[in-house]
């Protein structure tokens, strides 16, 4: 991953034409299509930039918290650490968006403010009579060693005939099969369907048990605050 400053802003990028796209947000030479995401989270909208199609995100929650912020001295922004893991998410084998250029606005060491550009994938959310496509393609990311991190259904993107990960958070496998059965759990729930997976074993019934324990710690938070 190369880098660039300018000033108190630092871009991220592989290849140079991306500096150009920077220029082009910096200045408002962009098209908006379509909102795709606006609330006190996040930021994400289709945009067109000479002709052609991309993903801004700015995670409006993370950019603002005081803690991320400290911790961004050590760990850079939310979208620099987007930009490479979805890097990792091609490396390993798996289709992803192709990420053009992550941006850090910086006080000191410390950034206050970020995006990510990334190109745009033509597509649709998963359905019903995806899910065993969506299933195999969470086998396949376990078989490699890998967690997917968000197994949720809506992060599994169909086109083309292909499964395209987005909002993953592709990480290794520290945890063997208790991790890969828990991504499971976690998929079948999203889908609101049983699907096929090992429900027999131990790891199975100790997720479980680990699922309603963080469930009731959930609930409690909410008491706690008030919210309930």
């Amino acid at each position: 991953m190369k880098s660039l400053k300018y000033g108190d802003t630092y871009l991220y990028f592989d290849d140079e034409k991306s500096i150009k796209l920077y220029d082009k947000i910096k200045n408002t030479c962009y098209n908006i299509i379509k909102v795709m995401k606006d609330d006190q989270r996040s930021y994400v909208a289709l945009i067109e930039i000479d002709g052609k199609n991309y993903v801004y995100k700015e995670p409006r929650e993370k950019n603002r918290r005081k803690w991320q912020r400290f911790l961004s001295i050590f760990r850079g922004s939310e979208s620099k650490r987007e930009y490479q893991n979805i890097k990792n998410i091609l490396k390993a084998g798996f289709n992803a968006a192709t990420p053009y250029l992550a941006v850090e606005e910086k006080r000191g060491a410390m950034v206050v403010n970020s995006y990510l550009l990334y190109s745009y994938i033509e597509g649709r959310d998963g359905r019903g009579e995806d899910m065993e496509a969506i299933a195999q393609e969470l086998r396949e990311i376990h078989k490699k060693g890998y967690l997917h991190g968000d197994s949720h259904m809506a992060n599994f993107l169909v086109g083309d005939g292909k499964i395209y990960l987005i909002d993953t958070k592709l990480m290794k496998n520290k945890y063997g099969r208790f991790g890969e059965i828990f991504e499971f759990i976690y998929l079948e729930e999203s889908y609101g369907h049983p699907i096929e997976y090992d429900k027999e074993s131990f790891y199975y019934k100790m997720a479980m048990v680990l699922k309603r324990y963080l469930l009731g710690l959930g609930e409690l938070k909410k008491i706690l605050r008030g919210k309930k």
